[in-house]
């Protein structure tokens, strides 16, 4: 009867702390998945551009790109919301082309994330054009952004 009781309160012991690390886990996956956004293809009729807009009541920040090349959305990204000029962008692909690629960008993240808004945008970008490696270089009083392939 004892070891029956015994082996009950270590089951239990061991369901709880199974429970407490998964809703750890859980929590912080569920921090991670607060922001939206989203990819699309060229928008037939929109002028290239974006649109930043704080949401009332402090709900958060949405970023809207319409039409830039994937190029451009690195720039906008790596130059924290003021553009790396195209003069300043270094470029060492196989397929400078698909940079080429006009996309449209939506991102959406809460009040408490704002702060990390253009890292989110950045992951974004490397989530979606996994074959790039991105770096920003300062040479004199000038940022240049670098894009190589991933395997150089």
């Amino acid at each position: 009867m004892k070891t029956t009781k015994l082996k009950f309160v270590m089951a239990t012991i061991c369901l709880n702390f199974s429970y407490a690390h998964l809703k750890e886990k859980s929590s912080a996956q569920n921090q991670l998945q607060l922001y939206q956004y989203g990819f699309t293809g060229f928008k037939v009729g929109q002028k290239p551009g974006f649109r930043i807009k704080n949401e009332m009541a402090n709900r958060g920040k949405t970023i809207i790109v319409r039409n830039y090349t994937v190029q451009q959305l690195f720039a906008f990204a790596y130059g924290a919301g003021t553009p790396i000029g195209s003069m300043q962008v270094i470029i060492d692909v196989a397929e400078p082309k698909k940079l080429q690629e006009i996309r449209c960008y939506k991102l959406f993240v809460p009040q408490q994330q704002i702060d990390n808004f253009y890292i989110i945008m950045q992951q974004n970008l490397h989530m979606e054009f996994p074959d790039y490696a991105i770096a920003v270089e300062r040479r004199g009083n000038k940022n240049y952004l670098i894009i190589k392939d991933i395997n150089s």
